[in-house]
């Protein structure tokens, strides 16, 4: 595993020269032990379901120092992920906005790095029913808790990919009650049919 910054470990008096209210987010910090333990618990999730062949291990988590969001993957790039040490979205948690784990922060890249690295399946008519557009697509649609597993999944079809994928890791592929919903159900019956795919080799529907 690869780092951005691995010489320096980030410490409350470097943060502190930076930020004024460390006190107050020093539990909002990811520290490279932190993120090895949890991207290794991660990758466990992906064996188990199917979702780490040969393409997904050349993927990299890479720690970087700050950023805007909670992690992001380099999609169309080298497939890597990204999480800073600081992000702008987890202090937002301070101020009564949700927060997302660590580790759900990793099976949401994870996604977006399944996507990236196995497009053939990605860009399919299989996904599109399932998701109701295209991977590509950059249309949002309003928040409905019958059709979404939370509200960031309404910003587009490929992120409402990655939160469904998020929670079938999460969730150890069993969906839970609240959602049993046909559209959910039918997401989740992609982010499943996708892990046997995966494991079968195949690389379109």
């Amino acid at each position: 595993m690869l780092w951005a910054n691995p010489p320096e470990r980030l410490t409350k008096a470097r943060v502190g020269d930076r930020m004024n209210f460390i006190e107050q987010i020093d539990y909002q910090i990811v520290t490279i032990s932190e993120l090895d333990h949890e991207n290794v618990l991660v990758i466990e999730e992906l064996e188990a379901h199917g979702f780490y062949d040969q393409a997904m291990a050349m993927v990299e988590v890479y720690l970087a120092f700050a950023g805007d969001a909670f992690g992001w993957q380099n999609y169309g790039g080298d497939s890597h992920i990204n999480v800073p040490a600081i992000s702008l979205s987890r202090l937002s948690a301070l101020i009564g906005r949700e927060k997302a784990s660590l580790r759900d922060v990793l099976r949401h890249e994870y996604a977006h790095a399944v996507a990236d690295t196995h497009r053939g399946l990605m860009r399919s008519r299989k996904f599109t029913q399932a998701f109701g557009g295209s991977h590509s697509s950059e249309k949002s649609v309003e928040y409905d808790r019958k059709v979404h597993v939370t509200a960031y999944a309404a910003v587009n079809p490929g992120e409402d990919f990655a939160e469904v994928f998020m929670k079938y890791l999460k969730h150890g592929g069993r969906i839970p009650v609240r959602f049993r919903t046909p559209a959910i159900t039918r997401k989740w019956g992609f982010v499943s049919d996708l892990g046997s795919a995966m494991r079968s080799g195949r690389k379109r529907w």
